[in-house]
């Protein structure tokens, strides 16, 4: 099986620096998911951990629905925050829910010093999607 590079539609507008889904061999892909705004990632940033977190997974659903997957894919979640020790439980709050309880994924959650734009919170996600 070939790899697949996919931009969606929605977010032609942002400067690009990577794909947003990369599908490869059953597997997809998609790294660094940001609270931006996806049609203008010149936008502010919401200010708060919360509304952040809840940003990047708006904007996953978003990049997933674009292609026709869901979250019900996703079998492991990468989580980098900044100042860690002091967000950690906010990020928490807002990431709680967003899985339904018996389809959570593996997850690991890193402290980071810094990510772009000055954001507070970034994921990665790796998705099933096709039968071994």
């Amino acid at each position: 099986m070939g790899v697949e590079f996919i931009v969606t539609k929605e977010d032609a507008a942002r400067a690009r620096t990577a794909s947003d889904l990369v599908l490869v061999d059953g597997w997809g892909l998609v790294q660094g998911v940001l609270p931006i705004d996806l049609a203008n990632d010149r936008a502010h940033l919401p200010e708060q951990v919360e509304a952040q977190t809840k940003k990047v997974l708006a904007n996953l659903e978003a990049i997933l629905k674009a292609r026709g997957l869901g979250k019900d894919q996703i079998v492991s979640v990468r989580i980098a925050l900044v100042d860690l020790p002091r967000l950690q439980e906010r990020m928490e709050t807002a990431y709680a829910g967003f899985f339904p309880a018996g389809r959570l994924p593996a997850r690991s959650l890193i402290g980071v010093s810094h990510l772009p734009r000055g954001a507070l919170v970034a994921m990665d996600f790796t998705l099933r999607v096709a039968a071994p």
